[in-house]
């Protein structure tokens, strides 16, 4: 059983007592609750500091509940799931700019949001209908200080559009950097950049890739660059030094680290740094079997690598039957998801939303407690997790914050 308890932002301090009663079997137990209530109040979730990037898969929804993608009925199903996320603290808008850019690794392909199609004089048009219905959707829900469109460098290099000559859809398959892929690209993101400026959301949107090598990012960033060298760019993936000034957000896996100076380079140009965890980590992480605890962990490791968030590949892309196995393909178990059908929530979701109160607590400590902070999150290395588990590690460090 998981109880959660909301805590009104004007309640008086004081320790407060409330009767549950829990019913099994036509029999009732009652439980006295004991909450204490201190002097202190975090901002609410909008406020909160920490980068917290999960991708959304709307067409996972939209299978689930068996309604038209995009229709009314769509966005109203959407709407409770992503009102969790927003009260997590959630940042970004994930964004499919082309159609599967991630080679069907998920049960429901990503779809393109934007219809390319290539007119029979060998011009381009493209229709952000539904990238700007989605947008804006999100931003209504209270998610959208960053949009991150995928990707120009797909795992497959197939990119799919309407041709009006042959009057369906095909394929081109083109490496990154070669004559057919920077035609390909070129107009359509001198197209987008303007679409953007008009819609007010260009300072915001960023082109975005991930696990992709550093010879075909260079290329990538290159072609951007020619298009509107003001373009924003994120990256996750493996840390390349020489990318960080090109990249205002970079997201790295756990078991790389940035250089102290490039870390603050980031910092004074108000760049995103962040990291991330997938199937490669045994621990930590939030598979449907790791300990809880290390949901809450991540925070906390973020707070002492003074990182600005966490990004973590799926918030829904549900396989066939979530409720009952949450396998898919060769991934681990849970990694596709955080939240079930239903919006219900999980206890390594509400575990991780720990953590990133935990992180917002410490956050606004290191003005008053700085030294304290920073002795308290000296245990949090991920080598550490090999002798001591998450929760003893965690149990020591608030009871110790709890006294500051």
């Amino acid at each position: 059983m998981w109880l959660s308890i909301q805590i009104p932002r004007n309640a008086p301090t004081g320790t407060w007592y409330k009767k549950i009663h829990i019913v099994i079997d036509d029999k009732t137990y009652p439980l006295t609750l004991r909450v204490a209530v201190s002097d202190r109040v975090l901002p609410p979730p909008a406020e909160w500091q920490f980068h917290l990037d999960l991708w959304q898969n709307p067409f996972s929804i939209a299978r689930v509940h068996n309604v038209k993608p995009w229709s009314r009925a769509h966005l109203e199903a959407m709407k409770p799931y992503m009102r969790m996320l927003a009260a997590a603290g959630q940042k970004a808008v994930t964004v499919s700019m082309i159609h599967d850019p991630w080679r069907g690794q998920t049960y429901d392909i990503y779809q393109s949001m934007i219809r390319w199609v290539k007119k029979k004089d060998g011009s381009w048009q493209y229709d952000y209908t539904i990238f700007d219905q989605w947008v804006t959707f999100m931003q209504e829900m209270g998610i959208g200080k960053v949009v991150n469109c995928y990707s120009m460098v797909p795992w497959n290099n197939k990119f799919y559009y309407y041709d009006e000559t042959f009057g369906k859809d095909t394929v081109l398959i083109a490496a990154t950097g070669t004559d057919a892929y920077n035609a390909h690209w070129r107009p359509m993101l001198a197209d987008f950049a303007e679409h953007l400026k008009q819609k007010g959301w260009f300072g915001k949107t960023a082109i975005a890739m991930d696990e992709r090598p550093l010879a075909d990012m260079r290329k990538a960033i290159a072609l951007v660059r020619s298009a509107d060298k003001d373009f924003k760019i994120s990256l996750a993936g493996s840390y390349h030094r020489e990318l960080s000034k090109e990249l205002f957000d970079y997201c790295i896996g756990s078991g790389e680290f940035f250089e102290e100076d490039i870390r603050q380079q980031r910092k004074a140009a108000g760049q995103i740094t962040t990291y991330y965890t997938c199937c490669v980590e045994g621990f930590p992480n939030t598979f449907t079997f790791s300990p809880p605890a290390e949901a809450t962990w991540l925070g906390w490791y973020a707070a002492a690598q003074h990182l600005d968030g966490y990004l973590r590949w799926a918030y829904n892309c549900w396989p066939a039957t979530p409720l009952t196995d949450s396998r898919f393909g060769t991934w681990s178990a849970g990694d596709t998801y955080f939240v079930y059908p239903g919006a219900a929530t999980s206890i390594r979701f509400e575990r991780l939303i720990e953590g990133i109160q935990d992180y917002e607590k410490l956050r606004l400590l290191r003005a008053s407690h700085g030294a304290k902070v920073e002795e308290l999150l000296k245990t949090f290395q991920i080598s550490k997790l090999k002798e001591v588990p998450a929760a003893d590690m965690l149990r020591e460090a608030k009871r110790a914050l709890n006294e500051l």
